[in-house]
């Protein structure tokens, strides 16, 4: 009878609720099998594309793993038998560091540290989603914001600097924002990644959206903010504050929506239960 032994494998969380429940788990080796494919059995469930582990047998580096290329070790490929067995792999989470780039880096004898790879790496990444979404804005059809709504924000002085299937981004009298889908919200940032707003239906997103600028526009011009002629909506609830220690709320049914700051809340009060239409018509009102 062939021997098997079995081995402790875990790994890093990767966004809040991931780490709800613990990863660590047992998997059962025969021995004779190569170190490679004990790391591809033991590989995260998590099967994302651009996603890099790193993992580490007993403490040691041995091997950067990801969807995309399967296991590329950086130790020797020994056979596992039960003298040599390793007691516990832990996969790291490399975040969207490019699996070749950091093989490379980590061949080359740069140090396994995330934080020193990951602030290394961040030029590259930018231009190659860059350029990514570039080629996805001129051979895609499709864009992140329906008509209506493009129409309504350039209206409003928009300037649309890329706008593609899955992100938009703009100028909103000299601050930059960014709308992307990440599942089924659609979250909207201003600036170096401030926070603004998380919603569920992508219809009131927009609607949101839409008064969002609008309240910003009237800001700039001078004119006083826009009347929230409540509707029936939504309570929103406070949650804890936000990375730039700022308020932030939500909701508790749906919509899904949450909300940092109370410029965020005002258009939420203009928007709530209502067209874009209508929210325009509120916004052009003196």
């Amino acid at each position: 009878m062939t021997d098997s032994f079995d081995i402790e494998v875990d790994r890093d969380s990767v966004a809040m609720g991931d780490d709800v429940q613990s990863h660590a788990r047992r998997i059962s080796v025969m021995s004779g099998t190569t170190l490679s494919s004990v790391l591809a059995e033991a590989a995260p469930e998590i099967r994302s594309r651009g996603w890099s582990w790193v993992a580490e047998v007993d403490g040691r580096t041995a091997a950067v793993w990801s969807i995309d290329r399967g296991v590329e070790m950086l130790v020797e490929d020994d056979v596992v038998i039960a003298d040599n067995a390793p007691r516990r792999i832990f996969f790291r989470y490399f975040l969207q560091i490019d699996p070749e780039w950091l093989d490379r880096r980590l061949v080359d004898g740069a140090e396994a540290n995330r934080r020193v790879l990951e602030r290394e790496y961040q030029p590259i990444g930018d231009r190659l989603r860059e350029e990514e979404d570039r080629r996805r804005e001129r051979e895609l059809p499709g864009r992140l914001l329906g008509v209506e709504c493009s129409a309504a924000l350039r209206g409003l002085g928009v300037e649309f600097d890329l706008h593609n299937d899955r992100m938009a981004r703009f100028d909103v009298f000299g601050s930059l924002w960014r709308v992307r889908r990440m599942d089924t919200m659609t979250v909207t940032a201003r600036g170096e990644n401030r926070f603004l707003s998380s919603i569920r239906p992508v219809a009131v997103a927009e609607v949101w959206l839409v008064a969002a600028v609008g309240e910003r526009m009237r800001q700039v011009r001078g004119l006083s903010p826009a009347p929230d002629r409540l509707l029936s909506h939504p309570d929103l609830y406070p949650m804890s504050l936000g990375v730039f220690r700022e308020p932030r709320w939500s909701t508790r049914g749906h919509p899904t929506v949450q909300l940092t700051g109370v410029e965020a809340v005002h258009a939420y009060r203009i928007a709530a239960g209502r067209t874009i239409a209508e929210v325009m018509q509120i916004l052009n009102a003196r």
